[in-house]
């Protein structure tokens, strides 16, 4: 029991011994926490799609009532989250990113959707 107590005792020295107080460590931690994240909607907005490919992809997300915009073939935060949520629901990683898989993917449920009888 005694050598626990004198380890938490120097534990507790050390934390206190770095010059910097609560609030200061806590906002470090934060800060470092928030670095560790990656900027996912940063990268798929950045990626290299044609617009052309990004108009076709929104009117295929309206037909899955995934996208709710005017498909202007424009990669804005609204069509990325709705890429994202498309992928999640195909079991995908939702990184936004309109990858071949992707495309396809969203073609072929697209084309499912359309020959449903309304």
């Amino acid at each position: 029991m005694r050598p626990r107590l004198i380890l938490l005792a120097a534990l507790c020295v050390l934390a206190a011994c770095t010059g910097k107080d609560a609030e200061t460590r806590a906002r470090e931690a934060e800060k470092k926490i928030k670095d560790s994240i990656p900027d996912v909607v940063g990268a798929a907005l950045a990626q290299k799609a044609s617009p052309e490919q990004i108009k076709l992809a929104q009117e295929e997300l309206k037909t899955l009532s995934e996208y709710l915009g005017e498909a202007t073939g424009t990669l804005d935060a609204v069509t990325v989250s709705a890429i994202q949520a498309f992928q999640r629901t195909q079991g995908m990683k939702a990184d936004g990113m309109l990858s071949d898989k992707t495309m396809r993917l969203l073609q072929e449920a697209a084309a499912r959707a359309q020959a449903k009888p309304s």
